[in-house]
């Protein structure tokens, strides 16, 4: 988006095309209108309607680059509410986000602390944010027109600030990717220094990519690691640095499960990480295999999960290669379940021409310690992959099984 672009949308004659067009076809708008400026933004903000509702709300200006970088609304509430259980009331007064950007991460700070400063290194940008928030009537929000290196350079000596948020750029201004911290933007691991001095906690919000093993060598053995997923899909990886979210201090691995608007919380200590729960149990004739979500699976907590959270449940609930199987479905389980309708060797021949015969030309495999791959699969039987068809490969009792199954979730 360019300065002309935003004069326009915030002109009387902008803002009341994009209200009046908001539910029609930006395709022929196009045609209609041509304003461009006015067509993409209407495009951008029908995307809004589920991942940013009160930007959708506010009728807020929304770059797509923006749209496509911010974190949705749902996963900032639960991310912050996670992080303010750890917080006292009396170190709520400020928070400080270093990457404003779209500007999603400061409104939900701004609504469990008292101020926030949030800093952006562009000029539009950080003039987009400061209408936004004045749609939004966050009026608690100060947009700091600087980098985050000269931002904390300046910064008062002796002024503590309660919570520091970072969500360092992984794209350079070619657009071009990055994948590690020392090329993000900021180089939040030669900020950590200054950070360190001057904020009494500090959250880095990373690729939901980022190996969670990696935090703890980064950031330091304290850090804590908190993996957030949105209904089944890993959306965030966040190394918080100055809490203690474990019994007596001891730092922990958290996963935050979103699904169907509800997050539910599980915390692991070290010790419980490194429990096992013993040999792997055999799948034997289970009516329902489950699947964690795939949080669980991120931060290597499956089975820790099923041994701290799903203990005693009924159906003789085992692990087998990292699927769950049981007899029954366990109350308030975390993932997908599966009513499984029949076992098979992995007899590629046998099982391609079950499903000729059912007439299934499409499946989507889901394998976990199994010898090959999707794809290969999908050439083995004949199949092309996708559709509606369900199948799980995996080592049950030690030899390749392929599990036919239906879904219930």
């Amino acid at each position: 988006m360019e300065q002309h672009d935003f004069d326009i949308l915030t002109s009387a004659e902008g803002r009341e095309l994009v209200e009046r067009h908001m539910d029609g076809d930006p395709a022929r708008l196009a045609l209609k209108l041509r304003n461009p400026a006015v067509t993409q933004q209407i495009r951008v903000l029908q995307k809004c309607r589920t991942k940013l509702p009160a930007y959708y709300a506010a009728r807020c200006i929304v770059p797509q680059v923006a749209y496509e970088q911010a974190s949705s609304e749902a996963t900032a509430a639960a991310r912050t509410e996670g992080i303010m259980a750890s917080i006292p009331l009396g170190e709520r007064r400020l928070a400080v986000d270093l990457t404003c950007g779209l500007g999603v991460d400061s409104l939900a700070l701004s609504r469990v602390f008292d101020r926030v400063e949030t800093v952006e290194i562009d000029p539009l940008r950080a003039e987009i944010a400061r209408w936004n928030f004045g749609l939004l009537g966050a009026e608690n929000i100060e947009v700091v027109n600087r980098s985050a290196e000269e931002f904390l350079a300046s910064w008062p000596e002796g002024q503590a600030i309660d919570l520091a948020y970072v969500d360092p750029s992984r794209k350079k201004t070619d657009g071009k990717r990055v994948y590690s911290l020392e090329d993000s933007s900021p180089n939040i691991l030669e900020l950590l220094p200054a950070l360190r001095k001057i904020a009494r906690r500090i959250v880095v919000k990373l690729s939901p990519l980022f190996d969670v093993a990696e935090v703890y060598r980064l950031f330091g053995e304290d850090a804590c690691v908190e993996v957030i997923s949105l209904d089944g899909e890993c959306k965030e990886v966040l190394a918080k640095i100055g809490f203690a979210d474990g019994e007596n201090g001891t730092p922990c691995m958290r996963v935050t499960a979103i699904r169907r608007g509800e997050a539910r919380r599980y915390d692991f200590d070290r010790p419980a990480l490194e429990r096992s729960a013993g040999p792997v149990a055999a799948a034997g004739d289970a009516r329902f295999l489950l699947v964690p979500d795939v949080a669980f699976y991120k931060t290597r907590t499956v089975e820790a999960y099923a041994s701290e959270y799903l203990k005693g449940a009924p159906g003789n609930l085992r692990l087998c290669e990292e699927y769950l199987f049981s007899d029954e479905l366990p109350e308030g389980f975390t993932g997908k379940t599966f009513r499984i309708t029949f076992r098979h060797p992995y007899q590629p021949k046998e099982i391609g021409r079950i499903l000729k015969s059912r007439g299934i030309r499409r499946v989507n495999v889901h394998r976990r310690n199994f010898p090959f791959t999707s794809e290969q699969i999908g050439r083995a039987l004949g199949v092309d992959l996708g559709g509606s068809t369900d199948i799980f490969c995996t080592l049950a009792d030690g030899e390749p099984t392929v599990f036919f199954v239906g879904r219930i979730d």
